[in-house]
């Protein structure tokens, strides 16, 4: 059949016995084009419910689209209910902060939305009647959201930021990116947030970790409900934020299955100081541990060190990771199935700061060696067109380990 042929619809007698979950079926397929759901929603007026449940799961708050849905009851009524996911952020809310206030205004009015992610705001666009609300829990988002992103966001204070925060009871998923805070503001650490023991997903990245996970740490008591958090994303530590972290990680043996770390070294003498610390951080706890990826491996150099053969460790002065095999070596879950590198690398001859043969050890571990299936490099530097090239250079260096043929994977970002 040509793709000019005419296409001719089946009978009515047909089509109007087929189970409405055949067309659920059809249109769930269509869920992320917005044109085709768009055509969709005009065949029939059984076609449309759904149709608006995928076109508005998530949306972008803009103040254009916030007075639509008020101009019309009938929008509001047919539209708000679907919407699940609101982002809201960008650069025209500085310009047009009374639209910004109405449209947060707006927001907290939605009634069933489980997610929220604000973006690239200061808190001094608020308006008081605004700020108050957002402090006081006054509207029924509070109520319903589960997931809360928030993205380069500057608090006046780090209490602020945590009452924000607080107001949701629900939360499983919270994710913290460069949020930053001009003071501590009143002390207000004392009571732990509301959804602490219901929390499953917490990332931190590029901010000031230590506060955030004082907050976030529940009571040392023996009566205490354990933190359920599941998944862990910290991948930009500084040392001294380690012990803190390993007293975190300590309170969660009996739930973490996914890690990210890293630890940022600003000169390579940081090296000995991070391998100091490391031992803070005890992996033999976490018999669930699934997951383990480590960020921030840079195993860049200028100028570069002297080579040394793939068959002997890098001499330890000179090796940026030398904290990296004490730490994977106490790792002790029956269950880990995946361990990842995040590594930024110029050349071959960079790869030797790594001990190879240490790490075989640890990937011998019998711990685990039954259950690991994925060992996973993440190259950035070097260009993807370099991706076998890339990939023989590791797997010759791990060339000792029976799971290199099977389980090593390299990508680039």
């Amino acid at each position: 059949m040509g793709l000019g042929a005419p296409c001719t619809p089946l009978p009515l007698s047909i089509t109007s016995r087929l189970a409405p979950e055949l067309y659920d079926l059809f249109l769930d397929e269509f869920h992320a084009s917005k044109s085709t759901l768009s055509a969709c929603s005009l065949v029939c007026r059984q076609w449309l419910p759904l149709c608006r449940h995928h076109l508005f799961f998530s949306v972008a708050l803009q103040p254009d689209f916030v007075d639509f849905l008020k101009s019309s009851s009938h929008a509001h009524d047919t539209i708000a209910p679907h919407i699940r996911h609101v982002e809201l952020g960008g650069g025209w809310m500085r310009e047009k902060q009374h639209e910004f206030n109405d449209t947060m205004m707006f927001m907290i009015t939605l009634k069933n939305v489980r997610k929220i992610s604000l973006e690239t705001l200061s808190w001094t666009y608020l308006e008081p009647a605004a700020e108050s609300a957002l402090l006081g829990g006054q509207g029924s988002v509070f109520h319903t959201v589960t997931t809360l992103h928030l993205t380069f966001i500057r608090f006046p204070s780090f209490s602020i930021l945590t009452t924000f925060v607080s107001q949701f009871p629900r939360l499983r998923e919270l994710a913290f990116d460069n949020i930053t805070w001009d003071d501590m503001g009143p002390n207000q650490l004392d009571a732990n947030p509301p959804f602490l023991f219901g929390l499953e997903k917490l990332s931190i990245c590029a901010c000031s970790n230590e506060p955030i996970i004082s907050w976030l740490s529940a009571p040392d008591s023996a009566d205490s409900i354990a933190v359920p958090i599941h998944s862990l994303h910290l991948p930009e530590l500084l040392p001294h934020e380690a012990t803190q972290v390993g007293k975190f990680l300590a309170s969660l043996p009996a739930s973490l299955e996914n890690l990210e770390l890293g630890f940022l070294g600003h000169i390579h003498d940081d090296a000995p100081a991070i391998r100091d610390v490391v031992g803070e951080i005890d992996l033999s706890l976490h018999t669930r541990l699934r997951t383990i990826r480590i960020h921030q491996l840079s195993l860049y150099q200028f100028p570069s060190p002297p080579a040394t053969p793939p068959s002997s460790p890098p001499p330890p002065e000179l090796s940026p990771c030398i904290w990296l095999i004490p730490f994977l070596s106490r790792i002790s879950s029956p269950m880990l199935s995946t361990i990842s590198f995040n590594i930024w690398l110029g050349g071959e001859q960079q790869l030797d700061l790594l001990d190879w043969n240490a790490l075989v050890k640890v990937l011998e571990n019998p711990a685990f060696a039954a259950s690991l299936r994925s060992l996973q490099f993440s190259v950035r530097g070097i260009e993807p067109a370099m991706d076998d090239e890339v990939a023989g250079w590791i797997s010759r260096r791990l060339g000792d380990w029976g799971g290199v043929q099977d389980c090593l994977e390299v990508c680039f970002e």
